[in-house]
């Protein structure tokens, strides 16, 4: 969170015999400090300090600077058979734009250019295709997400040739679950897509859209409504797919959100007020899959997480934020944040 002072920084040492100093802001300036140095305190620290450059901004993390980003990294093991890379979060990258917008915009309101992209302050995110491989509890595994477009003509993908052979393996998998499966996924994503179009703007992003209602509303609508958005996600996919492999593939990013997609006849509305997920997190099917929705695809960022993180870091300090680590935060008060460096 970012809190509006104008009084300062109380620094107060680990001692009872140690003195206080504070960091004033000039005269007439406003001084934010930023608690907490995650991705999404470097993102809004750098928004502040390159939109209003009248302000000083801070930014306090408890922890060393290698840990910004907060679970957002990496860390290397070494073992007798090499040095391996592990993350400390999360695995996969999506909304891939939301990222790069952040340097673009920053690097334009504090006058660098519109030139300054994410790749200049060493991100590079490049696609995953296929998307991913699903195992199933049998040993039966089956590849996923396959892009009819080539984001940003990302150098990392793969031949198209080869694309093609593994796309038609997963087509002719599909369709060996059940009679029309590869038919009846489409059918399923054509749906999600509607959803993911409509509900990323107008209740992710809280940005009015009408034109993204129609697909939105023939989707929910049609077929007497069996893809109806706010049913138990197991309706729908009780309705268009017979195969539990089917079903599985197409709602198990429900697990994300910490929730099932299984009805529960026992609660009201199917349990969509409490454990189960409604059909409309299909999005998140699409958001990863959708072969040409331009939203969607799994990214993975070159050199790791950490590379998010660091170019995070130096984006922060290109705008002019001041970042101080191993400060740990013990109080707010209207005379300031104390504060344990």
């Amino acid at each position: 969170p970012a809190s509006s002072l104008s009084t300062g920084v109380s620094t107060q040492g680990t001692s009872s015999s140690s003195s206080s100093s504070r960091q004033h802001p000039q005269p007439g300036q406003q001084h934010v400090v930023v608690v907490g140095g995650g991705v999404g305190g470097l993102a809004i620290a750098s928004r502040i300090a390159s939109t209003d450059k009248s302000c000083k901004v801070t930014l306090l993390e408890k922890n060393s600077r290698d840990m910004l980003g907060g679970r957002c990294g990496s860390f290397d093991v070494s073992t007798k058979y090499g040095t391996f890379r592990h993350e400390r979060g999360p695995s996969l990258l999506l909304l891939k734009d939301v990222y790069e917008e952040l340097f673009t915009d920053c690097s334009r309101s504090i006058g660098r250019g519109t030139d300054k992209k994410a790749s200049d302050y060493g991100l590079d995110i490049v696609q995953c295709i296929p998307a991913y491989q699903v195992v199933f509890d049998d040993g039966d595994r089956i590849e996923l997400g396959f892009p009819q477009y080539q984001k940003h003509h990302d150098a990392s993908a793969l031949p198209s040739v080869a694309i093609s052979e593994q796309e038609s393996a997963s087509i002719d998998k599909m369709n060996s679950y059940e009679a029309n499966g590869y038919d009846k996924w489409e059918e399923y994503m054509a749906a999600c897509s509607a959803f993911l179009d409509c509900g990323l703007p107008n209740f992710i992003e809280e940005i009015f859209d009408l034109p993204s209602f129609p697909a939105f509303i023939y989707q929910a609508l049609r077929a007497k409504a069996k893809a109806w958005p706010l049913k138990p996600h197991s309706d729908v996919l009780d309705a268009i797919f017979d195969s539990e492999k089917m079903k599985a593939l197409a709602s198990f990013q429900d697990l994300y959100v910490g929730l099932e997609p299984y009805r529960n006849d026992d609660e009201i509305f199917g349990g969509v007020l409490r454990k189960t997920a409604p059909a409309v997190f299909g999005l998140l099917a699409a958001l990863e899959l959708h072969p040409t929705n331009e939203k969607a695809g799994v990214f993975a960022p070159v050199g790791g997480f950490r590379a998010v993180s660091r170019a995070f870091a130096r984006l922060s300090e290109a705008c002019g934020v001041q970042i101080c680590c191993n400060t740990t935060v013990t109080q707010i008060e209207n005379d300031g944040v104390h504060i344990i460096a």
